[in-house]
């Protein structure tokens, strides 16, 4: 029923259909469905997909009514292969696929299960987005379950409400917490892997040189840290990483801001201070929205006007419309990055909680870009459209907030709802 190679398919779906329906008059009332889904790089399989060995999402396309119990049954043998999974159903207009759809998502969740429906309407582009992304937010799932995050260092000190245990993370969210003890990353910036003044370059060549406050000798060994970082990436096998940054500032007398910067450019999400919460969220924009994100301090709030300042001394350079280094803002060592943001409308998210089952999650537009020397290099004030930043002062996550460029509210909760919240 499709020509998609297995060696290039995203996801595997199946057909369910009433036995009062022969399988010529069901390849028509599903051809619209399965064009789509082959298009998104789907492959069909008979049954449950678990008998072919597919490690990929599996979509459940209801043809029909009287089908609850069939699909519950293929989602049953499919468990004993691929364990747990959220569920992806497929329903259209026609022949009670809709109702068989809702009855069976309830008894899903009856049982502890987690799932969606996925109505498609009969418009090939808006059912290609929906299908595409209903797919997207189970891969991330899956990244998330196969990632390994280190913590070099631990969390700072100050960090007393977002140090959660590696075994919350593991459970409510999926990654694999590693301890890195920060010693060997240390040594590795004395003796960098890789020349630094290579890495340098790609930070001296674009900030703005009228700007610019510290020289090229600090730039090379704050880039230090990104050479030992990667090391440290390779010899782990991790697939993100979250520093206890300030303790660099004593040994080896520099700041980890270039070096975060630089990873999460190159697509590796990297979090400040060993701060796993604001990690957690930074990698599900990557996952889910393949975007890098900057991490930040809200430095200041207005309750009547709902606006919020925030500072940060890294952020990566493709996410900016230009910057100047400047020393790392507590103490004056090493390199900050002072950026400048295009007024924009972004999305807020913080994840928090002891169980990190609490998010909070807004919309709003870069209004202003600050310089203020009282506060960290990078500074935005941003606009909220939704929520309110009241919501922070009287019930807060945590210190950091994580900002990701575009209007995401919807899709974020979505997955929130999905994968995370009980």
């Amino acid at each position: 029923m499709t020509a998609t190679d297995a060696a290039t398919e995203r996801f595997v779906y199946s057909i369910f259909a009433s036995g009062l329906h022969d399988a010529v008059a069901v390849d028509q009332l599903t051809a619209p469905v399965r064009a789509v889904l082959d298009q998104l790089d789907g492959r069909f399989v008979d049954g449950a997909g678990g008998v072919d060995g597919a490690e990929v999402p599996m979509l459940f396309v209801i043809a029909t009514g009287g089908t609850e119990r069939s699909v519950l049954d293929a989602i049953a043998e499919r468990r004993v292969s691929h364990g747990d999974e959220v569920v992806t159903l497929v329903a259209h207009r026609a022949h009670n696929s809709l109702p068989a759809a809702l009855e069976t998502l309830a008894a899903i969740h009856q049982h502890g299960g987690r799932g969606r429906i996925v109505f498609v309407a009969g418009d090939p582009d808006v059912d290609a987005r929906r299908l595409d992304e209903a797919v997207r937010d189970v891969e991330a799932i899956g990244r998330f379950r196969s990632t390994r995050l280190g913590v070099v260092g631990g969390p700072s000190s100050w960090l007393v409400a977002s140090s959660p245990a590696a075994e919350v993370v593991r459970r409510r969210w999926g990654p694999e917490i590693v301890t890195v003890e920060p010693t060997r990353m240390i040594e590795l910036t004395r003796v960098p892997v890789v020349p630094t003044g290579v890495l340098a370059e790609r930070f001296t060549k674009v900030a703005d040189p009228a700007r610019s406050t510290v020289d090229t000798r600090a730039v090379s060994d704050a880039m230090g840290v990104r050479s030992a970082l990667a090391d440290v990436l390779d010899e782990h096998l991790l697939d993100a990483v979250t520093v206890r940054c300030f303790d660099l500032l004593g040994d080896p007398g520099t700041s980890g801001c270039l070096a975060l910067a630089s990873l999460n450019d190159d697509g590796i999400v990297a979090g400040c201070e060993g701060d796993v919460p604001s990690t957690l969220a930074m990698l599900l924009v990557r996952h889910l929205l393949d975007r890098p994100s900057w991490m930040a301090n809200p430095a200041t709030v207005d309750v009547d006007e709902n606006r919020l300042v925030l500072a940060h001394c890294t952020v990566a350079p493709s996410m900016l419309d230009g910057f100047s280094l400047d020393t790392h803002f507590e103490s004056g060592k090493g390199v900050g990055i002072s950026g400048h943001f295009a007024s924009q409308p972004v999305t807020l998210l913080r994840l928090g909680g002891a169980d990190l089952d609490e998010c909070w999650i807004v919309e709003g537009d870069i209004v202003a870009t600050g310089d203020d020397p009282d506060l960290c290099r990078t500074q935005v004030t941003v606009s909220l459209s939704s929520g309110h930043v009241r919501e922070l002062l009287e019930r807060p996550l945590g210190n950091h907030i994580v900002l990701v460029a575009g209007r995401h509210e919807e899709r974020l909760r979505r997955w929130w709802t999905l994968a995370v919240a009980d």
